[in-house]
């Protein structure tokens, strides 16, 4: 009888052995979630800066084990639904590269009430305060734009004033503190003939350029020496009306400013230079992204506790130094992979 006994509790203790994982395979840890939001590619940076996101994101999951929930959005009612999707999935973490800050701003509080992190990178919510924020130094950008007008033309500026044309992305806070960081340092002989929003794409841009052309007098058309734009890509639009312009005014734009430091933008400068037109562009990468998916990972990882708003500098680049900044880490990381 002690011998059936003992066979009897023998099973009973591998049985709840087996019940309870004894023996068999440990079950995966879960390690947490984090939820990248951002919107959808509507011009080549936030294509690129999506490229990067994802292969941050993809290689962080495949060395930790962590979740990414990646979700982009073709506007902020759409975008506000993905956050509040997140917050009922109970995120652990939520990167937002918002549309617009204010259009966002009642999610991005349900964020914080949720008591869940909140990383806003890029395009900041005005009078709100997320965990901390992300972004590339725009004030400074347009505060050196400001100061490189001022060198670029000294000698016309102690005549008189130079007019320009400002080419802006959007309505969001990033034109917003470039424009005001360029009139912070910008001579007060600099005009501001107009102002134009873009939504950041060439096509626009070159059609804004060309409809400013064939509405305004010859003697206007020829006092335009500069033009301000808030990104690379509207550099090109602005090109391309340039070289198409074919009215009676002898054009004597002499210098377009740019955001960006692209490619595409930097084949342009010797050809461009050669017709009188030289142009600055201030390093601004689509791979700064990857800082924000590496904090937002902190954050779940590690039990990180960032605070504040962190601001990526940027570099000059015109024609003198333009050869060397290809081997600047910001491009080489830019051009390291592919965007789909």
């Amino acid at each position: 009888m002690k011998k059936v006994l003992a066979i009897v509790m023998a099973l009973v203790l591998v049985l709840g052995m087996v019940a309870c994982g004894g023996g068999g395979a440990a079950e995966p840890e879960k390690v947490g979630t984090l939820g990248v939001v951002m919107p959808n590619a509507t011009h080549g940076f936030l294509g690129e800066s999506i490229a990067h996101a994802k292969a941050e994101a993809d290689a962080i999951a495949a060395e930790t084990g962590l979740t990414v929930k990646f979700l982009t959005s073709a506007e902020s009612s759409e975008q506000n639904n993905q956050i509040d999707q997140l917050i009922a999935d109970g995120v652990d973490c939520i990167v937002l590269w918002p549309h617009n800050g204010d259009e966002v701003r009642s999610s991005a509080q349900a964020v914080m009430e949720a008591g869940i992190p909140l990383i806003i990178y890029d395009r900041l919510i005005n009078d709100f305060v997320p965990t901390a924020e992300l972004m590339g130094d725009n004030e400074t950008i347009g505060k050196m734009t400001g100061e490189y007008f001022n060198k670029f033309f000294a000698t016309e500026l102690a005549a008189g004033k130079v007019n320009v044309l400002e080419f802006k992305g959007d309505n969001s806070t990033v034109p917003e503190q470039r424009s005001k960081g360029f009139a912070s340092t910008a001579s007060a002989n600099i005009n501001i003939v107009q102002q134009f929003s873009t939504d950041w794409q060439r096509a626009k841009a070159m059609e804004q350029l060309e409809t400013w052309f064939a509405s305004s007098s010859v003697a206007d058309i020829e006092a335009l020496q500069g033009i301000f734009t808030h990104d690379d890509e509207v550099v090109l639009g602005v090109l391309d009306a340039i070289n198409n312009y074919d009215g009676p005014a002898t054009l004597n734009i002499k210098l377009v400013s740019g955001v960006g430091g692209r490619v595409e933008n930097l084949d342009t400068f010797a050809p461009w230079a050669e017709k009188g037109v030289m142009q600055v562009t201030y390093a601004f990468s689509p791979s700064m992204v990857r800082d924000a998916v590496k904090l937002g990972s902190e954050i779940v990882l590690d039990g990180a506790t960032p605070t504040g708003l962190k601001l990526i500098p940027t570099v000059e680049i015109d024609n003198s130094n333009e050869q060397e900044f290809r081997t600047n880490d910001i491009f080489v990381t830019r051009y390291s992979i592919t965007a789909e």
